[in-house]
């Protein structure tokens, strides 16, 4: 193994470097640029929107050192928070929220600097003003930096280490977002039958121990580790190397859930879930989440009050039976509630076995279908987000019928690993769910609308499609935040507008 001083894997010459500096890229000097150009124009901005000091005092000796401690702060706040790893993708809404928070932070900082001294050293509404112009200009000055810097010159070349199913299906995900900056160059696999081959269209390049030689020759810059089962020491030895002199080591789950917006299921573990998030138990955004889910419950049904009188009177004279529809869902920690919606369908329909839900329904009623349409069938789960059975945004509240059965436990096989087994030989190793890590979604209340509903909007209730919704859940438990949470109530928005889905 090579020593940690070899120039061949140097961090600094990984990326072109600025001339006559040595280590530093290029494309960070361009991103601080970028960032000094849109500071100043935050700066021009405030004192125009909320300063009411002269445009002349603005060149003054003094408030012109107070402007470059301003930038200092800045500087050093963003530098903190690894802002110029041009690698960032600022198209993502976690980045997106990484930088409003920073930016924020660095705000605070220069409240408490600049406008608690007597005299003040730069006028408050204009520090206000400044930062706010600052946060969406430099949002938007990031995201253009990485939709035209990431695909066309920031490319990264990738060796993904495992050429089987996991490693398959990150390479599909890879070559679907051909705008993610990543090129597939080949795959590591210790498994002779493969060597030299095509595997997806992409070949074999070697096996583990010519890993670290592989990158240096194809210079690529990512190593996607899709190997499920326990990986050997020396890979081990080798990927940590690799990590320390600034090459980007990840896993396939984690790769595969910023590409997708989903968790992988068949390619995780308890472990993996466990230590990738959802450990993490974001009290206090819980209890912000309930606080906003019982206001905007209680305000949604005062000002929509008429709806339900209007609503019943057309379901009334629809078909008969009753206004509302009830049916047991399975809740959180898989405590069963009573969902209310206003009914859709003609009343025969609740007498009869359950069964998949279906596009083009034909037990559904006139009223029913426009109401489904617009989602506002669902306006009455209102008063279960009032109750605290339901929040407004999380996982779909499933019908315990279809969840029970997701819930089974049925006996978990895997390849023997025994001297003495025959290939392909399949031993138990205990038992799990019909459909692994079903029950993570009961972990938080199920909501109105959620990552899942959005993001597959058209999906029916099969199996299939149960078990794609999950992969979306998950990445909504591991990832939850108020920015995300907002990008789901547009999402919605989108969907009702352009009457989408089912």
């Amino acid at each position: 193994m090579r020593a940690k001083s070899d120039p061949v894997s140097a961090p600094g010459n990984i990326m072109p470097a600025v001339p006559g500096l040595p280590g530093i890229s290029k494309w960070a000097v361009l991103l601080l640029a970028g960032d000094l150009l849109v500071f100043s124009l935050s700066v021009l901005l405030g004192y125009l929107l909320g300063s009411e000091t002269s445009w002349e005092k603005l060149f003054l000796q003094d408030r012109i050192f107070a402007i470059l401690a301003l930038v200092l702060v800045y500087g050093v706040i963003l530098y903190i928070g690894e802002f110029y790893n041009y690698y960032l993708d600022f198209r993502r809404q976690d980045h997106i929220g990484q930088a409003i928070l920073w930016t924020l932070s660095a705000a605070g900082v220069a409240l408490v600097i600049f406008c608690f001294p007597t005299p003040q050293l730069l006028p408050r509404r204009f520090l206000e003003w400044q930062a706010l112009t600052f946060i969406w200009l430099l949002v938007g000055w990031r995201y253009l930096f990485s939709a035209l810097a990431l695909p066309l010159r920031l490319k990264r070349k990738v060796i993904i280490v495992g050429a089987g199913t996991s490693g398959r299906r990150i390479l599909e995900a890879i070559q679907r977002r051909p705008h993610a900056g990543l090129e597939p160059v080949g795959f590591v696999d210790d498994d002779p039958a493969k060597a030299g081959a095509a595997v997806a269209d992409l070949q074999v390049l070697g096996d583990s121990r010519s890993l670290e030689m592989l990158v240096r020759k194809h210079k690529a810059k990512m190593v996607v580790v899709a190997i499920t089962y326990e990986k050997s020491p020396d890979l081990v030895n080798t990927l940590a190397d690799l990590s320390y002199n600034g090459y980007q080591v990840t896993d396939m789950p984690s790769l595969f859930e910023t590409l997708t917006g989903r968790v992988p299921t068949e390619h995780i573990s308890d472990a993996w879930l466990l230590f990738h998030g959802l450990n993490k138990s974001k009290i206090y955004y819980r209890h912000c989440k309930r606080v906003l889910d019982v206001a905007a419950a209680a305000l949604g049904l005062a000002f929509t009050w008429p709806l339900f009188l209007l609503f019943a009177a057309a379901i009334k004279l629809d078909s008969q039976g009753p206004v509302w529809f009830r049916q047991q869902r399975l809740g959180l920690h898989g405590k069963p509630f009573t969902i209310l919606k206003f009914r859709t369908m003609h009343q025969e329909a609740a007498n009869e076995l359950p069964r998949w839900a279906a596009l083009r329904d034909p037990r559904v009623t006139r009223v029913g279908r426009w109401l489904r349409w617009v989602r506002l069938d669902e306006l009455p789960q209102l008063l279960n987000v009032l109750r605290g059975e339901m929040s407004l945004i999380g996982p779909r509240a499933e019908w315990d019928v279809f969840a029970h059965n997701s819930l089974e436990k049925v006996v978990h096989w895997r390849p023997g690993r025994r001297a003495g087994d025959p290939p392909g030989t399949l031993v138990p190793c205990g038992s799990r769910e019909r459909i692994p890590y079903y029950s993570f979604r009961t972990i938080i209340p199920p909501g109105i609308t959620g990552w899942a509903q959005v993001m597959f909007p058209l999906a029916t209730s099969s199996p299939e499609d149960m078990k794609a919704k999950l992969e979306y859940d998950l990445y909504y438990i591991k990832n939850m935040s108020f920015l995300l949470d907002l990008m789901i109530l547009l999402k919605t928005i989108r969907i009702v507008i352009l009457g989408k889905g089912k």
